[in-house]
């Protein structure tokens, strides 16, 4: 009785939270937030001594960072540290993988086995593309061919991807393939092309009829030799139990035992003699090397250590909205739209509510100032329905959160 009690509750503060903000941002807001919850991160303490079971969440609404990677397994090699790194600092990831292994299928197996190690929780998306080899980019553009698959398709499913996302961050691959993988250079040829396409209402009109336009802040591509940055991967991280963002992702590898037959294992780990703990120990295509490929947010400076400055990050838009509603609350704790006010007050919140709704698509914020930003969309009467909104929506988390606890402590 007292879980049909709570459901029901749940289910009217979710639907007055809606009625107050209504809006689409709000749906997208509230989804990440709740992936927060429960499952959305991994135990820090001990983590890589406890693989649990795996309850996957959906795809993110809104990710901080979208990971392009060609397969399997070059999340933890070429990209190695990225992931544990997001995840640490609860920074939201998205990968997209540019291949699927429907024709291996203990790949598919490996692919979740090694996400869920270094504390991805978001499921991947997958492309429709078989894994195929070749040694050049003219290679693999013919050998997709012969498969039913041109250049286009992998530039429509980047754009929609980006749109989808709408990420802060994007990270592709090296133009040159890393070793010379002409679908890895396929996969960044077409995003390069993509990210030119992404804010063009006239490309690819069905993904932008679905999820809108955005124009991604910055993108950076491995061993991009321009604006060259190295992201900090050999820090001990406390939430990892003080392994760094790169030994998590060398964790991560061991789940692909199929691939371990590649030279790239010793390349990662090094031999028994001889054994690697530092990405700064691998010479030959280093996994923490990015250059800026594309910054609509300005150059990084010399002393970024990874890839989010400049940028804002969900997190700090929780914050941030959190701040603001203190602030807002402290103003209107006793103040009310007079009624000889009233239908001007509905007049103007008509007004921002389409503003609203027009929010993630609406590429020029990506240059507007957070305080420029928040001051435009949230005002009066606005302020008031934000107010209440806000509150019933950590009354909604505080009540999830205390029954997925429950659901923890309970027997088994």
């Amino acid at each position: 009785m007292e879980g049909i009690h709570v459901k029901r509750l749940l289910t009217v503060l979710f639907i007055v939270f809606i009625q107050l903000l209504n809006t689409d941002i709000a749906f997208a807001f509230m989804a990440n937030a709740l992936s927060d919850i429960g499952a959305g991160r991994p135990e820090g303490e001990d983590f890589l001594e406890k693989q649990q079971v795996q309850e996957w969440l959906e795809p993110l609404e809104i990710a901080d960072l979208l990971l392009f990677s060609a397969h399997a397994d070059d999340e933890h090699l070429f990209f190695a540290g990225v992931l544990p790194y997001c995840v640490a600092y609860g920074i939201k990831a998205q990968v997209v993988y540019m291949t699927n292994h429907d024709d291996n299928p203990i790949r598919n197996t490996e692919r979740l086995e090694g996400l869920w190690a270094v504390g991805v929780r978001n499921f991947p998306v997958v492309s429709l593309f078989p894994d195929l080899y070749a040694e050049s980019l003219n290679g693999a553009i013919k050998a997709y061919q012969k498969r039913g698959f041109v250049e286009d398709d992998f530039i429509d499913f980047c754009v929609a991807n980006i749109r989808r996302f709408k990420p802060q961050v994007v990270v592709g691959h090296d133009i040159d393939g890393e070793y010379g993988h002409g679908t890895h250079m396929l996969s960044a040829i077409c995003l390069q092309k993509a990210l030119e396409l992404t804010a063009d209402s006239s490309y690819h009109s069905v993904s932008a009829e679905e999820f809108g336009l955005w124009d991604t802040p910055k993108t950076y591509l491995h061993l991009w030799p321009e604006r060259e940055i190295t992201i900090n991967i050999d820090e001990p991280l406390e939430f990892f139990d003080f392994k760094s963002a790169f030994q998590v992702s060398q964790y991560g590898f061991s789940f692909h035992k199929s691939q371990h037959w590649m030279s790239f294992y010793k390349w990662l780990n090094g031999t028994a003699t001889a054994p690697i703990s530092n990405s700064s120990e691998i010479v030959k295509y280093p996994p923490g090397k990015f250059g800026l490929y594309r910054t609509l947010v300005g150059e990084d400076s010399e002393s970024a250590a990874d890839f989010f400055e400049h940028v804002l990050l969900h997190k700090d838009m929780l914050k941030i909205a959190a701040e603001i509603a203190d602030h807002v609350a402290e103003e209107e704790k006793s103040s009310y739209l007079p009624s000889q006010d009233r239908q001007a007050g509905k007049a103007g919140f008509e007004d921002e509510n389409l503003q609203e709704k027009n929010f993630l698509n609406d590429t020029s914020l990506n240059n507007i100032k957070i305080e420029e930003l928040l001051a435009e969309n949230i005002k009066k009467p606005l302020q008031i329905r934000a107010i209440f909104g806000i509150v019933l929506l950590a009354a909604l988390i505080m009540l999830l959160t205390v029954k997925l606890r429950g659901k923890h402590h309970g027997p088994n």
